[in-house]
């Protein structure tokens, strides 16, 4: 990933938001429209839910008992933001025809998204590291993060493929499901999340299917903290039913392989894009302390 390129695009497309009248933006580098508020510069550690380490189950909606046992995710670039995230009210009262509509066709963010507007960039971390999300164990993100010592409300995270151990995907998990009734199974399966065509709507380019935008983060930025995300696979696999995949093949790996056109894959494509339920993001200021 073109980590300079990416921030170069993000830099023009704040600066023309600005001359258009979006408001006062902040990002290292673009140009400075926070007059009377300090920079700071801040730690950035990623990882998974905090449990005990090695494979997660869990239980979905769809009565299946999920293992994982390979989660691995790019995270980052990650922006801070002062706007308000959608009410989680909001989150939870779908109609049954938008939960049909969200399983079926891949979505560009979460539900109740559409509302967010510019908002004001007050942090980011430009960089991106490769984690295993099934670890609780934080990973330092070199080079941190910088923005101004300001309030904020919500979070934004990028989603761009890496190569090494994700082959050229955002995400890749691998695991097994199991379920007693009607007639007992056990699925085991694979799949990842690729930034690319294959999230891409009618509605949503890829430069916006890639943004999973409104994450709260109730926090103040100051000088020497560290911003901690932490990405639940837990919410991965709702709505996920994975007797389609069970009629299947399996590949070379013994596994059977989602894809974003089947049940499973369009469900985990919708929900590791999900501002709520995944992604765990705080701040601790730092616990320096000051000599007379």
């Amino acid at each position: 990933m073109n980590v300079r390129a990416i921030h170069r695009a993000l830099c023009a497309s704040l600066a023309a938001m600005v001359a258009l009248g979006g408001g006062g933006v902040l990002l290292h580098g673009c140009g400075d429209a926070t007059t009377g508020r300090d920079r700071v510069h801040f730690n950035v550690r990623v990882g998974g839910f905090d449990h005990a380490p090695g494979p997660v189950t869990f239980s979905n909606d769809q009565g299946w008992t999920i293992t994982l046992t390979e989660a691995r995710a790019a995270v980052g670039p990650l922006y801070l933001n002062t706007i308000e995230p959608t009410p989680c009210d909001t989150c939870g009262a779908m109609s049954i025809f938008h939960r049909i509509e969200t399983t079926l066709v891949p979505r560009a963010w979460a539900h109740g998204q559409d509302h967010l507007g510019s908002g004001e960039f007050v942090g980011q971390v430009t960089r991106q590291v490769e984690v295993d999300v099934l670890s609780p164990q934080l990973v330092e993100v070199a080079g941190g993060g910088d923005g101004i010592d300001a309030t904020v409300r919500t979070a934004e995270a990028w989603l761009y493929n890496r190569d090494g151990s994700l082959r050229g995907a955002a995400i890749r998990v691998a695991g097994v499901a199991q379920r007693d009734e009607p007639t007992a199974v056990e699925v085991p399966f694979e799949g990842a999340l690729v930034a690319d065509e294959s999230i891409v709507t009618a509605r949503a380019p890829l430069d916006q299917a890639r943004r999973v935008r409104g994450i709260p983060a109730a926090l103040t930025l100051t000088e020497g903290g560290t911003l901690v995300v932490r990405v639940d696979v837990r919410a991965w696999f709702k709505g996920a039913d994975f007797s389609e995949l069970a009629d299947r093949p399996t590949n070379g790996a013994g596994r059977h392989a989602f894809t974003p056109a089947d049940n499973v894959g369009r469900a985990f494509i919708n929900n590791a894009r999900a501002a709520r339920g995944v992604f765990s993001v705080t701040f601790q200021p730092s616990q320096r302390v000051t000599r007379n």
